[in-house]
C-alpha cells in the first residue's frame, strides 16, 4: 500500500460535539493533518461517556488522531494567531451558530482574505442566512421538527421519543466531507476557495428516504420491518411490509389463512398478523426459523442487546470495525475504526493513535505550522490566548 489518500492536507478544526468532529475525524483517518482548536472550557463531549483516568469514550471516538491547541478566542493575539494558521490551512471546519466566527473576526470573509484558496465548511442547524439562523439546533431538535420522531412513534405505536443516534449530526458530517472534497476539486480547477453553508435541516430532509410520502401526502403507511418474538426467547427483525410477508409465508411456507369469508379489512389484518406471530414462534429453533427466512429470501436480523456483544458478530470482527487504541493517559481503550478500505491506499487509525489533551500540541503545532519561536509562543501564553491543560 502507498500513502494515505488525503496526506498533505491541513485542517483547522473549530467544531465540537458531533456535527463537525465526526467529519474531521474521518478526514484525519484518511491522512489529513487535523489541528483541533479547542476552547479553554473544552469540548462538552470530554465529559460524556465512560471516563476512567483518561478522556471520555465519546470524545475519544470523535477526536482520536487529531492534534490539539487550546485557544481563548477572546484574548489578545488570538485573532491574529487564527489568521496565521488559516493561511497555512487547506480546510477550516466550524459548527458555531451563524455569526459567531464573524464576531471574533475569523469568519469566511476575514479568513478568505488571508487565504483565497481556503475551503471552509460551516455546519449550522438552519443555515447561515435563514430566518432561524440564531436558534440552537442539536440533532434531537431537527429530528422533532423533521417529523422523524412522530413518524417513529406512529409506526411503532409508542410514545414519541428521540432515536438514540445523532442522525442529523452524523449525516451532516458526512455530507460535509462530500462538500469539502468537491470544493477541493473546484480549487484544483480554478484556484478559488469556497465557503460551504451546510444546514442540518437541509441534510436531514435530503437524506430521508421517506420524504416522498410526506410530499405526496399519502401517509400513514402500512407497518413494515417489524420485530417479532422468535424461538428460544429471542427476537428477530424481518424486513418488508406485512402484505409481502403474508404472501411469502402463505404461498411458500404453508401458513393457512385464518380469515373467515366476508371479514372486513381491519379483522383480516389482525387475524393474519396473529397467524404470522404464531407461525414465526412455531419453528423448533431459532436456526430453523432463519433457515426458512433465507429460503424465502427474506432479509432478517436478530435483535441484539446494545452492548459489547454487538461487536462480536462475525462480520464486525472480520471487517475490523473495532480497534484497540490508547487514550490521553496511555490507558488501553477500544473505539470504532473508520469504514474506508482501499485497494492501494492506507486509511484509518492504529494502536499508536491517541487522543490529545487540551493544548497538548500548542508548542509543536505552532512551530510546525508557523515556524514560531519560543518567544512568540510564550507571549501568546502570557496573554492567555494560548492555554494549556
Amino acid at each position: 500500500m502507498t500513502d494515505f489518500p488525503l496526506a498533505g492536507l491541513k485542517v483547522l478544526d473549530f467544531s465540537r460535539v458531533v456535527a463537525g468532529p465526526y467529519a474531521t475525524r474521518m478526514l484525519s483517518d484518511l491522512g489529513a493533518e487535523v489541528l483541533k482548536v479547542e476552547p479553554p472550557e473544552g469540548d462538552v463531549t470530554r465529559k460524556l461517556g465512560k471516563i476512567d483516568q483518561g478522556v471520555s469514550g465519546y470524545y475519544l471516538q470523535l477526536n482520536i488522531g487529531k492534534k490539539n491547541i487550546c485557544v481563548d478566542l477572546r484574548a489578545e493575539g488570538a485573532r491574529d494567531l487564527i489568521h496565521r494558521l488559516a493561511e497555512q490551512a487547506d480546510i477550516v471546519v466550524e459548527n458555531f451558530r451563524p455569526g459567531v466566527m464573524d464576531k471574533f473576526g475569523i469568519g469566511w470573509a476575514d479568513l478568505s482574505r488571508s487565504n483565497p484558496r481556503l475551503v471552509m465548511l460551516s455546519i449550522s442547524g438552519y443555515g447561515q442566512n435563514s430566518p432561524e439562523r440564531g436558534r440552537a439546533a442539536y440533532a434531537p431538535v431537527l429530528h422533532a421538527e423533521g417529523g422523524i420522531i412522530a413518524r417513529q412513534a406512529e409506526m411503532g405505536g409508542g410514545k414519541p421519543t428521540d432515536m438514540q443516534f445523532a442522525m442529523a449530526d452524523s449525516y451532516s458530517s458526512l455530507h460535509g466531507i462530500i462538500a469539502i472534497l468537491t470544493a477541493l476539486r473546484v480549487l484544483d480547477q480554478t484556484g478559488e476557495g469556497q465557503h460551504i453553508d451546510l444546514a442540518m435541516v437541509n441534510v436531514l430532509h435530503s437524506a430521508d428516504d421517506y420524504a416522498h410520502f410526506a410530499l405526496d401526502d399519502i401517509w400513514p403507511k402500512a407497518p413494515e420491518t417489524l420485530v417479532w418474538d422468535a424461538p428460544e426467547a429471542r427476537q428477530i427483525l424481518i424486513t418488508g411490509d406485512m402484505k409481502w410477508l403474508w404472501i411469502m409465508f402463505s404461498t411458500k411456507d404453508g401458513l393457512q389463512d385464518p380469515t373467515p369469508q366476508g371479514a372486513d379489512v381491519p379483522t383480516k389484518v389482525r387475524l393474519r398478523m396473529e397467524a404470522m406471530e404464531r407461525h414465526i414462534r412455531s419453528y423448533d429453533s431459532f436456526d430453523a426459523l432463519t433457515a426458512a427466512l433465507d429460503r424465502l429470501n427474506l432479509a432478517w436480523g436478530e435483535v441484539f442487546p446494545f452492548g459489547p456483544e454487538v461487536y462480536e458478530q462475525p462480520s464486525v470482527r472480520a471487517n475490523g470495525v473495532v480497534v484497540d487504541v490508547t487514550d490521553d493517559e496511555g490507558n488501553p481503550r477500544r473505539t470504532i475504526q473508520s469504514p474506508y478500505r482501499f485497494a492501494n491506499m492506507k486509511s484509518g487509525i492504529d494502536a499508536d493513535s491517541k487522543t490529545a489533551k487540551r493544548g497538548e500540541h500548542n508548542v509543536a503545532a505552532l512551530r510546525d505550522w508557523l515556524d514560531m519561536d519560543e518567544q512568540e509562543i510564550s507571549a501568546l501564553a502570557e496573554s492567555k490566548a494560548l492555554v494549556s491543560q
